[in-house]
């Protein structure tokens, strides 16, 4: 071959293998070289580290009071050709927002459901095949909103019949939710927690969403107690300032307010009247996990009519 063909084909396809008179150069092994690297591709969870987790509370809390189910036997069942009806009366002890979930056993792909609580919420969604194997949680399809307590009448449709081996259901499940979402944490730190931010697990408790209310009220059981979770941008120290008011006459209440890790335990005083507000510092804390906590207020002695009303919980940063 001619050198300037042998060019051409060089600047075309790269260079020719090595000839007899040159002897290829073996790389050394990726094991041998000074920087320690390998031709191996990195690993794409090489990165991912635990989440942290925020201490549990030092107390034990109920999260199962103020929920009630609606079970299959207490129902009618209306099949129809190619869906079905389940019907129900339900008998709401408190006004406040609800999470609704399904109770079933499936094992088909998915099928399609329609809940409807009174004229206050229909709520639609799929419904997943279960796991055969160990109990299931209730499927949450939305929240609704119980403006009184009293009766309601509540009705399932599904997408095909619901009272088979295939698809069956088990009843319907209602358990306390929160009223708003909470803020996040402000840009100077602070972290507040309004009263309709918390989840009250409770028979009586509840938010009053009255303007000259706007907080946490009908205290009168010793059992009912209030959750806040919250998410951390920036952890640190805080001191939690409760905002309370209680009556005349509900003297030798005590409550605390357990904060992850923490307990701060708590007298509560008169302050001339339910919404008349006090500021009451209970310490500084330590917020050491960044994303959710949690806050809560239980009652340790109820000897009045009411524990108190609460408007807000306030976390400020310490400088």
């Amino acid at each position: 071959m001619k050198p300037a063909a042998a060019t051409v084909l060089a600047l075309l396809f790269g260079t020719f293998p090595a000839t007899a008179q040159e002897a290829p150069v073996t790389p050394a092994p990726e094991a041998a070289t000074a920087s320690g690297t390998s031709n191996l591709p990195p690993d794409p969870f090489g990165e991912i580290a635990e989440l942290a987790k925020a201490a549990d509370f030092t107390r034990p809390v109920d999260r199962t009071r103020g929920s009630f189910s609606l079970k299959a036997k207490d129902g009618t069942y209306v099949p129809g050709s190619h869906f079905a009806n389940w019907l129900w009366t339900m008998k709401a002890e408190r006004w406040g927002n609800f999470y609704a979930g399904l109770i079933y056993d499936s094992v088909r792909t998915k099928l399609g459901v329609q809940l409807k609580i009174g004229n206050e919420a229909v709520l639609k969604g799929y419904a997943p095949r279960t796991n055969p194997i160990g109990e299931n949680e209730p499927l949450v399809i939305g929240s609704v909103y119980l403006p009184k307590a009293g009766e309601y009448p509540v009705s399932l449709l599904t997408g095909d019949q619901s009272n088979v081996p295939a698809f069956n259901v088990k009843g319907i499940h209602f358990q306390p939710a929160p009223e708003s979402e909470p803020h996040g944490q402000s840009i100077d730190g602070t972290i507040l927690l309004e009263a309709k931010t918390a989840t009250t697990y409770a028979e009586a408790l509840r938010y009053e969403p009255k303007p000259e209310k706007n907080c946490l009220g009908f205290w009168k059981h010793a059992e009912d107690w209030v959750e806040w979770v919250f998410d951390v941008s920036v952890p640190g120290t805080f001191e939690v300032v409760l905002h309370y008011g209680s009556g005349a006459g509900d003297v030798g209440n005590r409550a605390a307010i357990l904060l992850n890790e923490h307990t701060l335990e708590f007298d509560i005083a008169d302050t001339g009247g339910y919404q008349n507000w006090k500021e009451l510092k209970l310490g500084k804390v330590e917020l050491k996990t960044k994303g959710e906590n949690r806050l809560a207020i239980v009652p340790l002695d109820l000897k009045g009519a009411a524990l108190m009303d609460v408007q807000k919980v306030v976390l400020n940063p310490v400088k």
